[in-house]
């Protein structure tokens, strides 16, 4: 049985009290931190988007230089071809030498066309990477500005928050170790976070379950650490 006086109860229901604020600054920073994850996510989409942009365009700039290079080499055959038509004897070969040529032909206007809409698409595609760069730029000055802003929004409670962490430190020296690791152990299995719960007319009030009537009678001695027989909380009388 682990001994208790009231005095020993006083500190660890404010120890208690003092780590429920500090619980409900804790939720105020990761909620700042969320906003903060929220801007840099928000920022991160938009470059995630001009980067696909980008990337297409390097695709298109290679479309078009293969393009070219058809059209390079289409020219040249279509020159070699009216060289050697100029220098043919038969008319069957003269015909077969042109119907190559009107092949080469098509197929150059064909890659023409092709390599025309390829540069609109450049064109096109070049404005819309320069417009979401100027949107990146004036977003990124106004994330900068909102996460400074919460930023300064959090300062208080960081401090509030280090505060609490030494007065949490000053007042578990006042503790019992087995009483504090007691107190410790049954704070992590609640979803509250509270190790303690008053008993009022013979009910634990963590639970709300009627304690055993003896264990209600010795909690008002103050002499010994209870725990509820239901849910295991720290129990202290509360005579309000």
């Amino acid at each position: 049985m682990t001994e208790m006086t009231r005095a020993q109860m006083e500190t660890l229901l404010s120890l208690q009290e003092i780590e429920l604020q500090k619980l409900e600054v804790q939720k105020v920073l990761d909620a700042v931190a969320a906003k903060v994850d929220a801007l840099d996510q928000e920022l991160n989409d938009f470059v995630r988007v001009i980067e696909k942009d980008r990337k297409a365009f390097t695709e298109l700039k290679d479309r078009y230089r293969d393009f070219d290079e058809q059209i390079r080499v289409n020219t040249v055959l279509i020159d070699k071809i009216e060289a050697k038509r100029r220098s043919v004897k038969t008319n069957r070969e003269y015909e077969s030498l042109l119907k190559e040529e009107d092949q080469l032909r098509t197929r150059k206007s064909q890659v023409e066309d092709e390599m025309l809409a390829c540069m609109t698409e450049m064109e096109n595609l070049e404005k819309k990477i320069e417009q979401l760069e100027a949107e990146h730029h004036q977003l990124d000055e106004q994330v900068t500005e909102d996460k400074q802003a919460v930023k300064v929004e959090a300062s208080a409670s960081e401090t509030r928050f280090a505060d609490l962490s030494r007065k949490v430190a000053a007042v578990e020296a006042e503790i019992a170790p087995a009483v504090l690791k007691t107190f410790a152990r049954i704070k992590k299995m609640t979803p509250d976070g509270k190790a303690l719960a008053p008993a009022r007319n013979s009910v634990c009030m963590g639970c709300h379950m009627n304690i055993p009537p003896q264990m209600f009678n010795e909690l008002q001695r103050f002499d010994s650490l209870k725990l509820c027989p239901f849910c295991n909380r720290i129990l202290y009388w509360d005579n309000a």
